[in-house]
């Protein structure tokens, strides 16, 4: 079996990103050129590019313009046609609720195999971005996305309102103010989750500018483009599942997880480096993840949660936890008593 191509991204992700260029003052011809991307293709509406081109896109956005926060200061600048329909459909949207709603179930258009999850528990709604087999998008790109959706959100709504906390799953930055500045909300790094939470109450807040006329056009225009979409590469989602089964049974390994999915080790590698990961990423990605979220429950031991992580000695946890945050797990915990439910 041939591995699966890269997963591949729209040009409705690339187009907010020059648009936030120009609008910071920046020329994003030498930054285009870089990554091979023409005017041609940013012209074409049912272009695509593989999903690595516009994880460099930032990097090197970052790089020429010399800003370390050049993800969340597109999401700020960009001029919002520029995000196409989903900016449209959100704010024709009877509510928040339903134009996140929307975003979640189109997210396909933009990238055919990233994944927008909303959920509500209790007090809490939750909007969570995640990639195959749950990996976390990089910083620049999960910075942008998430203050895109709470620009988008605030515009919808004409409300000037704060989520109840935001989650990166990447290590705090040098410098944050920025981001305290935009998102006015309990930042939290290092979570293995690229994250909003908001008010449950908050999803009920009626859009300022809902056209129901207009959304049935747009939802019909959303679902025809979808039905054409090609499939996704979910590769590394069967993986991530055989991942946790494994690790059920102690220390995962690729030989088991290999023959859980009926193939051999080699072949699991090839169908993950297809995907742009390798196995160590989804292993390292899924105990930081789970991790995090087993550690903001006070009633599970740290030893407890390294056992559960399939580590078979305390110390291999905190070594690896120390590399993936910076932190100790007792450290990390005390960091999250204030987490939200």
């Amino acid at each position: 079996m041939k591995p699966q191509l890269q997963p591949q991204l729209t040009v409705r992700a690339i187009r907010p990103l020059v648009s936030g260029l120009r609008a910071l003052g920046h020329d994003p011809s030498p930054i285009l050129s870089a990554v091979q991307i023409t005017e041609a293709l940013l012209n074409d509406p049912e272009a695509r590019v593989p999903m690595s081109t516009g994880v460099h896109l930032l990097s090197v956005a970052a790089e020429k313009t010399a800003d370390s926060n050049i993800g969340l200061h597109l999401a700020q600048h960009a001029e919002l046609g520029s995000f196409d329909i989903f900016f449209y459909i959100m704010v024709s949207s009877p509510t928040l609720g339903a134009g996140y709603a929307r975003l979640s179930q189109y997210q396909k258009l933009i990238n055919d195999s990233t994944a927008v999850d909303l959920t509500t528990k209790g007090e809490h709604a939750t909007l969570r971005h995640r990639m195959p087999g749950g990996l976390a998008a990089p910083r620049q790109s999960a910075e942008f996305i998430l203050a895109a959706w709470v620009r988008a959100g605030r515009v919808a709504t004409n409300m000037d309102w704060a989520p109840v906390e935001v989650r990166f799953a990447h290590q705090q930055p040098p410098d944050a103010l920025d981001h305290a500045r935009f998102f006015r909300a309990p930042i939290r790094f290092s979570t293995g989750e690229n994250t909003l939470v908001c008010a449950a109450a908050l999803l009920d807040t009626p859009g300022a500018r809902s056209d129901p006329a207009l959304l049935t056009v747009l939802d019909r225009y959303a679902a025809n483009l979808l039905a054409e979409a090609p499939a996704g590469s979910t590769f590394a989602d069967r993986a991530r599942a055989a991942l946790v089964e494994e690790m059920r049974g102690g220390e995962p390994r690729a030989s088991k997880v290999a023959a859980r999915l009926k193939m051999s080790v080699r072949s699991l590698n090839r169908h993950l480096a297809g995907e742009g990961t390798t196995y160590r990423e989804l292993l390292d990605q899924l105990r930081k993840e789970l991790a995090a979220r087993h550690l903001g429950d006070a009633r599970v031991s740290i030893a407890e949660v390294a056992f559960l992580l399939g580590f078979s000695e305390l110390s291999a946890f905190y070594r690896a936890f120390h590399r993936w945050t910076g932190q100790t797990p007792a450290e990390f915990r005390q960091s999250a008593r204030l987490k939200p439910n």
